[in-house]
């Protein structure tokens, strides 16, 4: 079992210390930020401490890639130009290509900022971004932790987990998936409840579970 363990450790930190890493920092002005999340496996979205907008690119693969930025009017536009080698495999005598990206981003964004994340299949962690925020991708797990502004979510298939003051409006549909309420299973594919609240909370889902804890 040592052994193993051993073996394991160090196979991780081979993993972490063997990434590419691309950080950029910008000041911003728009009071709206769009981030586009295709080439990503991953993002984490944090509380920036100054008036910053910082991204870290972290890529397992050693290729090429960028941070592309775009700004229109008060929105600024954010996206990842990330190149892959393909991996080919014989499969009686087809070929079939993986795509493995391996590809994860940190962005740190100002609090009281709109930011808005289109993505297919991601996985996205807010770490109680102070600010609204609004996800729009195909499938995957997003995982909200302690929302602290006006949140929209659509998705298709995937789970959602959030923390919500028990003050909260809530719209929540799910056509196929559950909705968990403080452990408790909601028999209804759809909840919604209105609050004096200053944060409106709303997923919309053909398939996805929706788990929620009230304060």
């Amino acid at each position: 079992m040592k052994i193993y363990f051993l073996i394991f450790f160090a196979f991780s930190n081979l993993l972490l210390f063997s990434q590419e890493k691309l950080m950029e920092k910008r000041s911003i002005q728009s009071e709206i930020i769009e981030i586009i999340t295709n080439g990503l496996d991953d993002l984490v979205i944090e509380n920036s401490i100054n008036d910053e907008l910082e991204i870290i690119l972290l890529d397992e693969n050693p290729n090429t890639h960028a941070i592309l930025f775009t700004e229109k009017k008060e929105v600024l536009e954010v996206g990842f130009k990330l190149n892959f080698k393909s991996i080919h495999k014989e499969v009686f005598r087809k070929y079939i290509t993986k795509r493995i990206e391996r590809a994860r981003a940190v962005i740190k964004v100002p609090k009281n900022k709109k930011l808005i994340v289109h993505g297919k299949a991601i996985g996205i962690t807010s770490k109680s971004y102070k600010g609204d925020l609004s996800i729009f991708i195909e499938k995957g797990n997003i995982k909200l932790n302690k929302v602290l502004g006006n949140t929209q979510v659509t998705l298709f298939l995937g789970n959602v987990y959030a923390q919500l003051n028990k003050n909260t409006s809530l719209n929540i549909e799910t056509t196929k998936g559950e909705i968990v309420l403080n452990t408790r299973r909601i028999d209804n594919q759809y909840y919604k409840k209105k609050e004096i609240s200053s944060f409106n909370f709303k997923v919309k889902s053909i398939n996805a579970n929706v788990i929620l804890i009230t304060e």
